[in-house]
């Protein structure tokens, strides 16, 4: 795409959002193809990833200024408890929320074979709120209780993902590895906020993290060792 054809473009783009209401399930590309052909790798948005073999993968496809917070959340987790890793993370100026595809139609091939290939997954998501809440969602219902539980008593709300952001469907990323069912977590603006000094959570603060990013990671650490050594003791 030349210079000229890509600001078009953003100008199209930037009307059309107008129009737009924040967390809107319509997305504007359909595809991550439809999406490469108007925005730059490395310029627009990045993929950063970590393959360790690990039986579960973490991921977050909103990350950067799509969903801010969910890159720290999955990585920092993955880094963690040495778990393969995945993010695509918007990197614009503004208007990264162009660059959201939801998780059914989400099919950018590194993201999808990271998926396809753990046993099971850990999606992080971001979510309108001015609570702090984490709504729990997915298929997989042994994993998401263990979550529960660790968040739960390190005094977290979790709570039942209503039905729009529940993950259940089994073309959802989350769900797309051997199992077919993973854990999906939709983390309120208010939660993510106060994951960064200052309730700042812009790109030049998001290295600040507090006390209550690091209990947080703590609590899914916990659930997630949990949760791959029963795996581990039921595997033939």
């Amino acid at each position: 795409m030349n210079k000229i054809s890509k600001w078009r473009t953003l100008l199209l783009i930037s009307a059309s959002l107008l129009f737009l209401p924040s967390y809107s399930n319509a997305d504007y590309y359909k595809s991550y193809d439809d999406l490469k052909e108007h925005e730059l790798l490395n310029e627009d948005y990045e993929i950063n990833y970590k393959q360790r073999n690990s039986v579960i993968s973490v991921i977050a496809i909103h990350g950067g200024g799509i969903e801010p917070g969910t890159s720290e959340v999955a990585k920092g987790l993955a880094n963690q408890i040495d778990y393969s890793y995945y993010l695509f993370e918007g990197i614009k100026p503004t208007n990264n929320k162009i660059l959201h595809l939801n998780s059914l139609r989400f099919d950018e091939p590194i993201g999808r074979s990271m998926a396809e290939n753990s046993v099971s997954a850990l999606s992080i998501h971001g979510y309108q709120g001015i609570e702090p809440i984490i709504y729990l969602g997915g298929r997989n219902r042994e994993y998401k209780e263990m979550i529960r539980y660790s968040l739960q008593k390190r005094g977290f709300q979790v709570e039942d993902a209503p039905a729009d952001i529940a993950g259940t469907s089994k073309k959802n990323i989350v769900n797309d590895n051997q199992l077919k069912a993973g854990a999906q977590l939709e983390l309120t603006e208010e939660l993510r906020k106060s994951f960064f000094k200052n309730n700042d959570w812009s790109r030049k603060n998001r290295e600040n993290t507090t006390a209550i990013y690091d209990k947080f990671i703590e609590g899914l650490k916990e659930a997630s060792d949990s949760y791959e050594i029963k795996l581990l003791l039921s595997t033939p």
